[in-house]
C-alpha cells in the first residue's frame, strides 16, 4: 500500500550527507553510554551478560513500572512497549482508525497524526491553531461533532515548542465520547513551573498517550518508545503489535531503565542546555528585523518567522545550499506561512555559530 510522502523526513533526508551545521535536530544535547554512566552512576558493563534473546515481550516490568511513574495513576496493564515513538504512533492509529471513521487533528502537528489515517480511509479533519499558536476553543467545538471518533493532538507542539493545558480538549473529548491521543514525546521539558505537565492520560479514561526515549531523554538512537492508556485500549494495541514488532532489544530495554530511573537528573540537564540556548536563539531574533516568534514555554524546537518575499521552502532551500544549515520549512508541516522550525537544543557553541552564518547570509543576500 502506498502512502504519500512524509514531509519533513524526506526534506531531511534528501540534504542529510550535505549538511554542515543541523537545525532540523530535534533531540537535547545526545548521550553516550559514558555520559549517561557519570549522570546515573550505573555501571553499563553490566551490557555484556545480558541474554540477546526476546525477553518479556511488552517490554520488562522494571521498565514498565520506570514508565508508569511518570504519570499519576497508570500501572503495568496500562502501558506496551514499542520500537521508537513514531512504532507507537503508528499502533494507535493503526488500532483505533477504521475506514469512514471521522479524526479531527490538531494542526500544525507531526504528519504523521493526520498522514495515516488518511491512508486507513478516514475522513481527516485538519483544525489549524490560531497565529500566535492558540487554539479557538468554541470553532473546535464546531468542528468536533458527535460523529467524531478521534482527536489527534501533538503535546507539547511540534513544530511550535508549544505545551498547552488539555483541560478544554478534553472536555471536547468527553463531550462527544470520542478517544483523544496525544503525541507526548516533548513532555517534561516545560521551559518553567514543573517540567512536566499532566499528562492526557491522567485526566481522561479514553486518552491515548505516546513517549519515547528521544526528545526528553536524549537517547534517540536506542528507538524505544511507549504507549500509555486503559487496559482494553492496550490488550487491543497489543493484538496489532503481535504482528510489527514481537519485542524490542533486550539491551535498549536495559538502557532506558536505567534513564528513565534517573529521568530527574537527564531532565535537569536537559532543560539547563535548552534555556541557556533559548537566550541565544532570543538574542539572535531581536538583532533581525526580518525575524520574529511567539516564544516557545516546552521543548526543544521553536517557529521563526520571517518576512521576506519567499516562501518557506524557497528560503530555507536557499539557506541551505548557500551556507550548509538545515532548518525546517512550514511546507513540511503543510503551512503555507513564513517560518521555519529551529531545534536549538545542541552544543550551544555550535547553535551560536550556525545563527552567525544565518546572520551573515542574510546580510550578503538582502
Amino acid at each position: 500500500m502506498l502512502i504519500e510522502d512524509f514531509k519533513l523526513e524526506k526534506w531531511i533526508n534528501s540534504r542529510e550527507d550535505r549538511t554542515k551545521i543541523d537545525l532540523s535536530a530535534t533531540c537535547p544535547k545526545v548521550l553516550s553510554l559514558k555520559v549517561l554512566t557519570q549522570i546515573t552512576g550505573e555501571n553499563f558493563s553490566k551490557m555484556s551478560e545480558i541474554p540477546l534473546n526476546y525477553g518479556q515481550l511488552h517490554g520488562t516490568k522494571r521498565l514498565k513500572q520506570a514508565i508508569c511513574n511518570l504519570y499519576e495513576n497508570v500501572n503495568l496493564d496500562n502501558v506496551t512497549v514499542t520500537l521508537g515513538g513514531i512504532g507507537a504512533n503508528y499502533l494507535v492509529l493503526q488500532t483505533l482508525v477504521n475506514k469512514a471513521d471521522k479524526v479531527v487533528c490538531v494542526c500544525p502537528c507531526y504528519q504523521q497524526m493526520y498522514t495515516l489515517p488518511k491512508n486507513f480511509g478516514a475522513n481527516v479533519e485538519l483544525f489549524f491553531l490560531n497565529e500566535d499558536w492558540t487554539l479557538d476553543i468554541e470553532q473546535f467545538k464546531a468542528v468536533v461533532g458527535e460523529d467524531t471518533k478521534l482527536i489527534c493532538v501533538t503535546n507539547p507542539n511540534n513544530p511550535t515548542g508549544m505545551n498547552s493545558d488539555l483541560t478544554d480538549i478534553v472536555k471536547v473529548a468527553r463531550g462527544v465520547g470520542a478517544y483523544l491521543f496525544v503525541d507526548e514525546v516533548y513532555r517534561g521539558l516545560n521551559h518553567s513551573e514543573t517540567p512536566y505537565s499532566k499528562s492526557a492520560v491522567d485526566l481522561y479514561d479514553k486518552a491515548i498517550v505516546t513517549g519515547s526515549m528521544s526528545k526528553t531523554y536524549s537517547l534517540a538512537g536506542i528507538r524505544l518508545g511507549w504507549i500509555v492508556a486503559n487496559k482494553n485500549i492496550i490488550e487491543q494495541i497489543n493484538s496489532n503489535r503481535e504482528y510489527n514488532t514481537i519485542s524490542i532489544s533486550a539491551l535498549d530495554d536495559y538502557v532506558a531503565t536505567i534513564a528513565l530511573e534517573n529521568h530527574d537528573k537527564i531532565v535537569d540537564r536537559n532543560l539547563k542546555i535548552i534555556l541557556e540556548n533559548k537566550k541565544i536563539l532570543s538574542n539572535f531574533i531581536n538583532l533581525n528585523s526580518h525575524f520574529s516568534w511567539i516564544e516557545p514555554n516546552a521543548g526543544t524546537i521553536a517557529c521563526v518567522k520571517f518576512d521576506y518575499d519567499l516562501t518557506s521552502e524557497d528560503f530555507c532551500a536557499k539557506l541551505f545550499d548557500d551556507t550548509g544549515v538545515l532548518t525546517i520549512p512550514a511546507s513540511c508541516f503543510d503551512m503555507q506561512q513564513k517560518f521555519f522550525r529551529i531545534g536549538y537544543a545542541m552544543d550551544s557553541q555550535i547553535l551560536q555559530n550556525s545563527l552567525n552564518s544565518i546572520s551573515d547570509w542574510i546580510r550578503k543576500i538582502y
